[in-house]
């Protein structure tokens, strides 16, 4: 059996992380088909991911950079398929925080054209779903401050106006990938009832065609 590929996308302090622990615990216990349940995130934690990680936390401009972060990005996104490219083919379920939509929206945002940024990524994974939690800018940076005590590049009101905008052009941008817009600014108990809805009805959808 083929497992699945799902990605959690959205602004800081939109609450994918979380809701990205909580469908893994769901699926975990609700789902016994699948061998195996991966996370994983991008930036991954390899070497050029550590120097995309350095540049976010070390430079105040978001503007900065765009041309290299954007080939850090696809450098450390196609190590990273390599790695998971055959564990989709032996029965696991991934939960990835972050995946190409990230580059699409934050790089586009910096003034990299979408349509150079959507064909460097043509032969890349598409993912069975893709949730993008979305959330006001104005209370992800509530939370963020929240949560910790200083921000990184692109965690500015103007930037993330641009961004979440970005974002929510993508499903039109992707018709044929299976892109989920979750309104985030709800509690986390409303939010992940409605990641919960899909989840079910992909998983139910896709063990009924096996």
């Amino acid at each position: 059996m083929k497992g699945a590929f799902i990605v959690f996308e959205g602004l800081d302090g939109s609450g994918k992380g979380t809701m990205l622990t909580r469908a893994a615990d769901y699926l975990f216990n609700e789902y016994k088909s699948f061998d195996r349940l991966l996370i994983t995130r991008e930036p991954t934690y390899s070497g050029t991911g550590k120097q995309i990680r350095k540049m976010l936390q070390q430079s105040d401009s978001p503007m900065s950079d765009a041309k290299r972060l954007l080939q850090l990005y696809l450098d450390d996104r196609k190590d990273h398929l390599e790695f998971l490219r055959p564990l989709i083919n032996q029965n696991c379920v991934i939960l990835c925080d972050r995946y190409k939509y990230s580059t699409l929206a934050y790089q586009q945002t910096q003034g990299i054209p979408l349509d150079s940024i959507v064909k460097l990524h043509e032969k890349m994974l598409i993912p069975d779903i893709v949730f993008f939690l979305d959330v006001s800018p104005a209370v992800a940076l509530q939370r963020i401050k929240e949560s910790r005590s200083s921000t990184e590049k692109f965690e500015k009101e103007f930037f993330f106006e641009e961004l979440r905008n970005n974002y929510l052009k993508l499903p039109s941008v992707l018709p044929n990938e299976n892109i989920k817009i979750v309104d985030a600014n709800r509690s986390k108990d409303e939010v992940f009832e409605q990641i919960k809805a899909y989840l079910n009805n992909f998983f139910k959808t896709k063990m009924a065609e096996q």
